[in-house]
């Protein structure tokens, strides 16, 4: 029985908050010292938290509303600087990833491959750091990820034996993750606070839908990007928002004006105890509206949402940024010991560390956990 491609040329992708994505990738090859070589393109992927350099074909994600075209056409433009002609539909890969065989799927993909001739010569855009043309060989052994399984086997066969469209179902395992980390959804919050707050806005995106693959919700989702404010910065912040793009929200319930003062010395004392007198006074000897402003905004408008995320979970969701920033350990320090005063246990807290992606920078990671000997 044949089987009926689900999407061809001019169709419009769906995008669900289940967690599938609809994607569209382009194979082009070219003649380079007299072999025929492969297009392929590195930029970084989002694994177990760490975000990876990854070779893969040009393309990517489409967008609400996006004919795979045109997705494929814009993503081309910003990852080779080069003006696509995209021809006919070869490949087609319907895939989920699962913890387990018999496990729920994290999250469905189907991607779409298309001849593409380029124009001009193919140059690095802003989200790759290298382009290559790769023999068959070459792009065999560099397409690693799991997800090019099936794509590799496509790539082994002569260029005869290629049907003129081939459909594949497919299932790539990624084991849990194992050790010490956060329970439940606060893992891919803490990820994708971590990438806003030092910047990592490629890798923001594929951390956010990896936590949107999840289940992780969008007013979650915007309560961690709005808590980089008081660490990060409005600027931080913003750009975060960018990836996230628009959606239907309503605003969570926050204190008054009026009232966040009040409600941000009663939070202060809740995650300070004892040393909230201490620590204010510091920030006052430091300049007299230091400790106002802190307890004000920080405190009383930020860390006060009710809601969405608890006053726990936002502790934790600092000692990530915190430690994504770097060089912050007495702040980090304070924001850690106030995670297990609030009932967190020291492995929650090296979990909230751990999480944090290395490329956030060299050795930040490794200095956080230093600290945790101290709680």
């Amino acid at each position: 029985m044949g089987v009926r491609l689900p999407f061809m040329s001019g169709s419009t992708p769906r995008q669900e908050p289940s967690g599938h994505r609809d994607a569209a990738f382009g194979l082009t090859w070219r003649r380079v010292d007299g072999e025929t070589r492969l297009l392929l393109v590195r930029n970084d992927r989002v694994r177990g938290g760490e975000a990876v350099p990854t070779w893969d074909l040009p393309g990517g994600t489409a967008h609400p509303g996006e004919s795979l075209e045109q997705a494929l056409a814009r993503e081309w433009r910003e990852e080779t600087s080069t003006e696509p002609i995209i021809g006919r539909l070869r490949l087609v890969l319907d895939g989920a990833k699962r913890h387990a065989p018999e496990a729920p799927a994290l999250y469905t993909w189907r991607a779409s491959f298309f001849e593409v001739a380029a124009e001009g010569e193919p140059a690095p855009g802003d989200e790759v750091t290298e382009v290559a043309w790769a023999t068959t060989e070459e792009a065999i052994a560099r397409l690693s990820a799991p997800y090019h399984e099936v794509l590799r086997g496509w790539l082994e066969l002569s260029v005869a034996a290629r049907p003129e469209v081939t459909y594949r179902a497919f299932t790539w395992l990624e084991e849990a993750p194992t050790g010490v980390t956060l329970a439940g959804k606060l893992r891919p919050l803490a990820i994708a606070a971590a990438l806003a707050a030092c910047g990592r806005l490629d890798a923001l995106g594929l951390a956010l839908d990896a936590a949107r693959g999840v289940g992780v919700t969008r007013d979650r989702l915007e309560e961690t990007l709005l808590q980089l404010v008081p660490y990060a910065g409005f600027p931080r912040a913003i750009a975060a928002f960018g990836v996230l793009g628009e959606g239907d929200r309503a605003p969570a319930p926050g204190p008054r004006a009026e009232d966040a003062a009040a409600r941000g010395a009663e939070v202060f004392r809740s995650v300070y105890g004892e040393t909230a007198a201490r620590i204010a006074a510091g920030l006052t000897a430091r300049h007299p509206d230091l400790a106002s402003w802190t307890e004000a905004f920080a405190y009383g408008t930020v860390l006060s949402r009710e809601g969405v995320l608890t006053l726990l979970e936002r502790e934790l969701l600092a000692v990530s940024i915190l430690t994504a920033l770097g060089n912050l350990e007495a702040p980090l320090l304070g924001h850690m010991r106030a995670a297990v005063r609030l009932g967190a246990t020291p492995d929650d807290v090296r979990g909230a560390v751990d999480v944090v992606p290395a490329s956030c920078g060299a050795g930040r990671r490794a200095a956080a956990q230093r600290l945790l000997a101290r709680l």
